[in-house]
């Protein structure tokens, strides 16, 4: 030990000697000059985390060249006669004249480790898919530093980050922000190549070799030339018990991530858990992560010593020992900052900062200096290859080119796909989302003001993609809705004018127009509603359809409001019911007014899907080829006047019962202008009936009556009757010839042709499908039996797809079919 303290003793002697030798010096490759540099005093600053600086005093007899000088690389030496020296490579950051004689000149030099070339650039830069050591390498590189002037010494394994921006942030800055949010530190140490910046995570990536062990001794006596430790103090402070955090990742949202970490859980001095939420951890581990980093730079930053000594080896993660006990660093102590000086009067010394060397060194987390965006920032929507839709992933998301970026990204790669905020998105795939196509300018927002949490916000128009709705012909009134295929939906608030419309340009212009009609011109074009496609078109209610013309202002009452409908139907059915009843008197068949009272009630309020159409005026139904009335009931036709019918070629009338015609007055008239009229009884018989006089007559032809049995003519008990050849003429009083002669010759018939009747078919062929109920399944190889009105009319077994034999009905109706124990409607 002795022996250690006479060494030191001279080393530290030889650094305080001030005549005969000088001690400190700066060399600058290329600048003659450098040789008459003196130096007066110096202070150099080494820091974790930080680039060194070595401010230093000087003066030179002659005048320095700037170009000789600043911005070149230099090494700054403190030689001692015993001992190694110790070099702080750089380059001159500053170059200041301070006073000038006639013997010398005073100059200011800054010697900073190439490291600090990163403070000089401030940018704007995308990181995409790196680590958080493959974002500093690519800074540290885009500054020309060489591989061998870093070295990373990381015991974790980093996960790769999908996205992170740099804004308006210097390089050093930046990095020193990544270093903290990842729980890295740095150091500088000189190698034979000059500086070189070290990157660790962990205590075993501290300097252990060659050991530093020194004594402490405060100043006193001989023992102030000794190399060791005269000042040491030990500041500790309450810092917290565990941290807890959280964050929400849109991409895992069925849960928040939250974690808490507590690296001293027996140390009973700390306290407290402070909450941080916005973490940007990812998921349960990344939380963990973070808990963890933010509580390990608390517990470094628990303990920190403070010392003064002349230890010229002293630097940024070198462990030291003193001979001092330490409760809280058994293992010495690492050194985190130290600041040496010396003069050409004054001895060298430094002070210094250390933590305990059992504890992770970690930066602190200083968050108020990291990057914020509390505004927005433009970019443009991209795409591989200006896609004619829009270019989005299947979540929905879009990639953007950031209009401060201008890396040579790929396209539709320049950022990562970025969620689109919308007026509304909910659950159930609920929203609010126009796909937005390449080129369209976004307006891009970061969740906690956070560079590394971008969203689009929004879209803006601009002067390549103008809005379409302007102060231009009148469109300022227009609320417009519009796709990139003129799908339009435009809203007119022009006073007296207002209106609404929604069109396609598929079919011709389909469109729904409401209100105030306008062409292209902004003329009237009509006003009310107009509902119009050249493609095909289909109105389905399916409880329902009302159609009215019957008006209600301001758009009151209920929708299915039809009194004046219903007291229209009303008044027919009371028009048809005192028709029916003059019918029922006259012996003709009256209509059914129960089936006409039903179709009222089902169509008063709408009780069955039923279409009912009504006007205060009139209905017209016009058709350039055909229309067709059906009903599978009845159809039902009541005019309060006349039922006029004119058909221009062909009229006919065909029922499967009966047809009666009635008149109440004042008659029936059948007339044929051209052509003959027949009327035929073709299964039974005809009766002509009058309460005056029956008229039979041909104008400029013959009438003939004949029979094929008998035929009958009397009045008043007088008759003729023709049966089987024979002519009796019979009455209760006289037979009067007023004829000149009547002549009696030999026998002879007369043999009129009687048309011979069509045999008429009465039935109607039907066949049915039957399914099992409720189902589409065909009822396949089964025994049926099918009625209709009671009686059995088929039966036979369903073939494979469940369909029946023809069966025949005297009228087109429903049937029945039992099927064992089943019945099914046909």
């Amino acid at each position: 030990m002795a022996s250690l303290f006479e060494e030191s003793r001279a080393y530290a002697a030889d650094l305080m000697a001030v005549t005969g030798r000088q001690a400190y010096f700066l060399e600058v490759p290329g600048a003659a000059s450098a040789a008459e540099l003196s130096v007066v005093s110096f202070e150099a600053t080494e820091r974790m985390g930080a680039p060194t600086e070595v401010r230093i005093q000087l003066t030179h007899p002659g005048k320095l060249a700037r170009e000789d000088y600043l911005n070149r690389d230099a090494t700054f030496l403190i030689d001692p006669a015993l001992g190694t020296p110790r070099r702080f490579s750089g380059f001159i950051a500053s170059l200041s004249t301070l006073k000038t004689t006639k013997d010398f000149t005073r100059y200011e030099v800054i010697v900073r480790s190439h490291f600090a070339r990163l403070d000089a650039v401030t940018t704007s830069q995308i990181y995409q898919h790196q680590t958080t050591p493959q974002i500093i390498e690519a800074v540290l590189r885009r500054h020309g530093l060489k591989g061998h002037q870093f070295a990373f010494r990381l015991r974790r394994a980093y996960p790769q980050h999908l996205f992170r921006f740099q804004y308006r942030m210097n390089d050093l800055a930046f990095v020193q922000m990544l270093m903290q949010k990842a729980g890295i530190y740095c150091y500088t140490v000189e190698t034979e190549h000059g500086d070189q910046i070290v990157l660790g995570d962990d205590i075993d990536h501290y300097i252990y070799e060659p050991q530093l062990d020194v004594p402490y001794r405060e100043n006193a006596g001989l023992e102030a030339a000794i190399e060791s430790v005269f000042a040491l103090e030990t500041h500790a402070r309450t810092v917290p018990q565990s941290f807890l955090v959280a964050d929400y990742n849109p991409e895992q949202a069925w849960e928040r991530f939250r974690d808490e970490a507590n690296v001293a859980p027996q140390d009973p001095t700390t306290y407290g858990q402070p909450y941080i939420y916005g973490t940007h951890h990812l998921d349960q581990a990344s939380a963990k992560w973070e808990a963890q980093l933010r509580h390990e730079a608390a517990i470094a930053w628990q303990v920190v010593y403070e010392g003064e000594s002349n230890v010229l080896a002293l630097q940024p993660a070198r462990i030291l020992r003193v001979d001092e006990a330490l409760p809280d660093a058994p293992d010495g102590q690492v050194v985190i900052a130290v600041t040496h000086r010396g003069a050409r009067d004054t001895a060298y010394t430094n002070t210094w900062q250390a933590i305990p060397s059992d504890r992770r060194f970690r930066l602190k987390l200083e968050e108020s200096a990291w990057a914020k965006i509390p505004g927005s920032l433009s970019a443009r929507v991209t795409s591989p290859d200006q896609y004619k839709y829009a270019y989005l992933t299947s979540a929905g998301y879009y990639t953007v080119r950031f209009d401060t970026d201008f890396a040579p990204w790929p396209a539709g790669g320049e950022s990562v796909p970025l969620r689109l905020a919308k007026p509304f998105a909910g659950a159930l795939q609920t929203g609010f989302h126009f796909p937005a196509l390449d080129g369209t300018e976004a307006v891009i927002e970061f969740r906690d003001g956070d560079p590394d949490k971008p969203y689009i916000a929004a879209f803006h128009h601009h002067s390549q993609a103008v809005d379409h709705v302007t102060s231009d012909r009148r469109w300022l009134s227009r609320n417009v809705i519009r796709t990139q295929s003129n799908n339009k939906l435009r809203m007119e608030d022009w006073e007296g004018q207002e209106g609404i419309k929604l069109s396609t340009e598929h079919s011709g212009k389909s469109q729904l127009n409401l209100g105030y009609l306008v062409n292209q011109k902004l003329e009237q074009r009509g006003e009310g509603f107009e509902l119009r496609t050249s493609g095909y078109g289909a109105m389905r209610a399916g409880k329902g359809q009302f159609i009215t013309a019957y008006d209600r202002p301001a758009a009151g009452g209920q929708q299915l409001d039809m009194q004046e409908t219903i007291a229209q139907l009303e008044t027919a059915l009371e028009i048809a019911r005192a028709l029916a009843d003059s019918a029922r008197s006259a012996k003709a068949v009256p209509a059914d007014t129960d089936a006409q009272h039903q179709v009222n009630d089902e169509l008063n309020g709408l009780k069955k899907p039923g279409v009912l159409a009504s006007t205060p005026a009139s209905v017209g139904i016009v058709s350039g080829s055909g229309v067709q009335v059906c009903a599978g009931d009845n159809i039902n036709a009541v005019a309060g006047k006349s039922a006029d019918i004119s058909v221009a070629k062909r009229f006919t009338v065909a029922a499967g019962e009966l047809v009666s015609m009635f008149a109440q007055k004042p008659g029936m008239k059948l007339i044929a202008a051209k052509g003959p009229i027949e009327v035929q009884a073709q299964s039974d018989a005809m009766s002509l009936l009058a309460d005056k006089d029956v008229s039979v007559a041909s104008v400029n032809g013959t009438v003939r009556i004949s029979a094929k049995k008998e035929l009958i003519l009397e009045c008043g008990g007088a008759f003729v009757q023709l049966k089987d050849g024979s002519i009796t003429l019979g009455g209760p009083l006289d037979l009067f010839l007023k004829v000149i002669t009547v002549q009696k010759k030999g026998a002879q018939s007369l043999s009129t042709v009687v048309p011979a009747l069509p045999e008429s078919k009465d039935a109607f062929d039907e066949a049915f499908v039957v399914y099992w109920a409720g189902t589409d399944i065909p009822v396949a190889n089964t025994r049926y039996r099918m009625f209709s009105e009671g009686k059995l009319i088929a039966e036979g077994i369903t073939n494979a797809y469940g369909e029946t034999s023809l069966a025949q009905s005297h009228v087109p109706q429903g049937v029945s079919i039992k099927l064992k124990a089943d019945t099914y409607g046909g």
